[in-house]
């Protein structure tokens, strides 16, 4: 019994870092892939076969706790909450193995696991759980570009590309931005908090 354990978001300038914890009760008559490998497209797909055929949750830290504890933590934190919640809703997954995509996992929660640099790629739990991460963040992020239509999130979803780092010489920063992040800077903060604080 394997529960595989991803995150989305580590590298953006803005929005949270989304994990996973998933446990497949259906083997997939498809290859899954790393999130990463396929398309927006492909990636919808899969989630809604997961939701019937997987058991998961995922946990997310948001912008302000990534400036206070900085990503590492707030990816811990995130992977975290996300077995926790995978836990309560289903406790007798405690008896897993929980396989953590990277190099580095810390915890409190009594489970046995394992990490594994790209397991993503070669674990099918952890693929599957890339996806969820993935899709999920997506999401919100265009929820967060509802709300700042003009930073175009829908469309880059927070990550460092030419576009976002044009629209950062334009305007102030939104909350969701993470202002411990380059290219994030001390004068871009006082914007943000002048315009948070009216």
């Amino acid at each position: 019994m394997i529960v595989g354990i991803d995150e989305a978001g580590r590298g953006p300038l803005a929005g949270m870092v989304v994990a996973c914890a998933l446990y497949l009760k259906n083997k997939p008559d498809f290859k899954v892939r790393d999130s990463k490998l396929i398309s927006a497209s492909k990636r919808e797909e899969i989630f809604s076969w997961l939701i019937d055929n997987a058991e998961f949750a995922v946990g997310i830290a948001d912008s302000e706790e990534i400036d206070e504890i900085n990503i590492l933590n707030a990816t811990m934190l995130a992977f975290d909450r996300a077995i926790k919640k995978l836990l309560n809703k289903f406790p007798h997954l405690v008896k897993a193995n929980f396989i953590v995509d990277g190099n580095l996992f810390k915890t409190d929660l009594k489970i046995k696991y394992t990490c594994i640099v790209k397991a993503d790629r070669t674990i099918l739990e952890v693929s599957s759980a890339s996806i969820v991460a993935k899709v999920v963040r997506d999401h919100l992020m265009q929820g967060v570009d509802f709300l700042y239509p003009e930073w175009g999130f829908a469309k880059h979803k927070g990550y460092p590309t030419s576009e976002h780092f044009a629209l950062i010489k334009k305007h102030s920063l939104t909350p969701f931005h993470r202002i411990s992040f380059s290219p994030c800077s001390k004068e871009q903060i006082k914007q943000r908090v002048s315009k948070v604080k009216i």
